[in-house]
């Protein structure tokens, strides 16, 4: 199976993969808020054949850090640090959604009752 081995400042952090059909991703993040900054490096996915979100955990960054996430290929994986059932497709619910943010923007929403 596709593998990230994730490192941080050399040190081999883990090695996260899903096997069979699925999602896998790496995000390096920033972000700040009420003057509290965090960085930090995300790398998870979603298995499909169990419906899962995955996660493997790294610690919080800081200036300086030295990531490197290297691309194989690997027989078996480290253990996710979290799993969770992936959150069921709600239409309804993603409808109320875009229409607050249509709200929030100030912008009207015109709807077409005839089939497409």
């Amino acid at each position: 199976m596709l593998a990230y081995e994730a490192f941080l400042n050399g040190d081999r952090l883990f090695l996260a993969g899903i096997d069979g059909d699925g999602v896998l991703n790496a995000m390096l993040n920033y972000g700040r808020k009420n003057r509290t900054k965090r960085l930090y490096l995300t790398v998870g996915g979603v298995v499909n054949a169990t419906n899962e979100e995955v996660r493997w955990t790294c610690p919080d960054l800081k200036v300086g850090a030295e990531i490197n996430v290297r691309v194989i290929e690997a027989v078996s994986v480290d253990e996710p640090t979290t799993r969770q059932p992936a959150p069921e497709f709600n239409l309804d619910a993603q409808k109320a959604h875009v229409r607050t943010w249509i709200k929030k923007l100030g912008w009207t929403v015109i709807e077409d009752s005839a089939p497409a």
